[in-house]
């Protein structure tokens, strides 16, 4: 009886809890979060699409599943934690025309080696290994790719021969440049006249900062719904589109249909004792250090960076990934994997350029990855059979637009965490020297910008993450603090053993753990234990 009713409320602290969840989800659910839910079409579209139309994947269960992880995403974590299609797996499911059994392969395969990164904690170690400049030049890497492919995507149109254009495309992307402009464009307008020496200069600028004022936000934490204006522009082009076309070539699949497509079937009856070997070595092997680096360490840090009121407390100090912990992303990415790709889901993850994405339109809560859930869930249902249509008839250049904004805010953030990460540190233990901590402190930043640009370099070139993060990670041992990190690391830990062997008191700080390429932090941590510990021979 004692253990009944211990089950029972246990069971009902769960449900309170999830109701809360689901109240504070409903309060969070704006313009704003819909606009940023929408910021990750320009990623997902393209590759759904595609797959779709080549038979590598069911439409209706992809989007069905993907809708499903959604919500699983958006009631765990209260971040715009974006669920997007396996990049790696999905080009070489194009370019080689693969069967939908060999994409079921590669993604429960995937699904299985990340779980297991994840459930063992050796996603940690992966982490340790990769300096933070390293992570910072994977963002610009990725996100320069991905704002090339959108940019990429609106020069293939033509000028203005259709609806779907590049004047199209440039108009959207002024309204975005326009409308996310950051500060208040009336406080702008008023400092430069203040700069200006002539009053009627300054009188002029004044009246068109207040005219052009109030067609922008009147307080900061305003945002306008960037993404749901795109979304509204490409549904009525996409309408005209379909209202206007003769479909003599038989583009599109009319008339729309609803209903009528499964939403889930066993996929991984498709995949034949043929199709393990390359899912493996062409599909699983090469997707996975993308996944750990961009879809893991690379999207915990840029939530740490983008959300510091959401950091946990009991988070360990100096760790990046105090909002969303890497092992439960790994986990997350994972399960999802082993347990929907068998039913006709496509290879997801979670992504850095996604969260960017979303971020950018608006997005600061889960309540807009659920809302986009239910909107994947409702397509899948309703208009299954007629889904691609409505999605092939989407316009080019406003999904261009949004991957060009996911992939300008991811690597705007990898610059940023360049910064942060030596503003956020005592360079070198000597900030009470203001000219040599400011001498200090530009070497630091200039070493770090030079690795994060040659891993840039190397992933835009190549368009292999694991590459760019080698390349990195040998560029910060030599030409950056590598070195001496790895000395002050290498001399730490045998004087923790050497201590741990001795019969005197432990010590107060553990080196076992610490990172094998530590931050610019820990470079000040290992001097400083240095000193303490020379004073303590003294």
């Amino acid at each position: 009886g004692i253990h009944h009713n211990a089950v029972i409320k246990n069971m009902m602290t769960k449900l309170d809890k999830l109701k809360n969840r689901c109240r504070s989800i409903y309060g969070n659910l704006t313009a704003s979060e819909i606009s940023g839910s929408l910021g990750d079409l320009g990623t997902l579209l393209p590759l759904l699409v595609a797959l779709s139309s080549q038979r590598s994947i069911s439409l209706a269960p992809a989007l069905f599943w993907g809708g499903v992880t959604n919500l699983l995403t958006g009631l765990s974590w209260d971040v715009p934690m974006c669920v997007q299609p396996m990049k790696s797996i999905s080009a070489v499911a194009l370019s080689e025309s693969w069967s939908a059994g060999k994409v079921t392969a590669s993604g429960i395969c995937v699904g299985a080696l990340t779980f297991t990164l994840g459930a063992t904690n050796l996603i940690e170690i992966l982490n340790k290994i990769v300096p933070r400049n390293v992570v910072g030049g994977l963002q610009i890497g990725v996100g320069v790719r991905l704002a090339s492919k959108g940019i990429y995507m609106v020069s293939a149109l033509g000028w203005a021969n259709t609806h779907d254009c590049i004047l199209l495309g440039v108009i959207c992307a002024v309204l975005c440049l326009y409308w996310l402009g950051e500060g208040n464009f009336n406080d702008q307008v008023n400092l430069s006249a203040a700069r200006s020496k002539s009053t009627m200069a300054t009188g002029k600028m004044a009246l068109f900062g207040k005219i052009m004022c109030c067609c922008r936000s009147r307080s900061k934490d305003r945002r306008h719904p960037v993404g749901l204006y795109l979304f509204l522009i490409g549904v009525l082009f996409a309408s005209i589109t379909l209202g206007t076309a003769s479909n003599e070539n038989e583009r599109f699949d009319l008339p729309l249909r609803f209903f009528g497509a499964p939403i889930a079937y066993w996929a991984a009856g498709d995949i034949s004792a043929s199709d393990w070997a390359p899912s493996i070595l062409e599909g699983a092997l090469p997707q996975l250090p993308l996944t750990t680096l961009n879809s893991v360490i690379s999207v915990c840090a840029l939530a740490h960076s983008l959300y510091p009121e959401k950091r946990k407390i009991d988070a360990k100090e100096g760790s990046n990934d105090a909002v969303i912990s890497r092992r439960e992303v790994a986990i997350s990415v994972g399960l999802m994997n082993l347990f929907f790709c068998p039913f006709g889901s496509m290879p997801n993850c979670h992504g850095a350029g996604g969260l960017a994405g979303q971020h950018r339109l608006g997005a600061r809560h889960g309540a807009s990855v659920i809302f986009l859930g239910l909107a994947k869930i409702m397509l899948a249902i309703f208009f299954g059979r007629s889904a691609l249509t409505l999605l092939d008839a989407f316009p080019v250049a406003v999904l261009g637009v949004m991957l060009a904004i996911a992939g300008q805010e991811l690597a705007t953030t990898g610059f940023t965490l360049l910064v942060r990460s030596i503003d956020d540190d005592e360079v070198g233990g000597i900030s009470s020297e203001g000219n040599r901590a400011a001498t200090r402190k530009a070497e630091l930043l200039r070493q770090n910008t030079v690795v994060a640009v040659i891993t840039a370099i190397v992933i835009i070139s190549l368009g292999k993450t694991h590459y760019g993060a080698l390349s990195g990670s040998v560029a910060h041992l030599i030409y950056g603090p590598g070195a001496v990190e790895l000395k002050v690391w290498w001399e730490a830990r045998q004087q923790n053993n050497h201590e741990s062997q001795s019969s005197k008191t432990s010590p107060s700080t553990n080196f076992a753990g610490q990172a094998l390429f530590p931050v610019a932090a820990n470079e000040n941590e290992g001097s400083m234990t240095k000193e303490n510990s020379d004073e303590e021979k003294h």
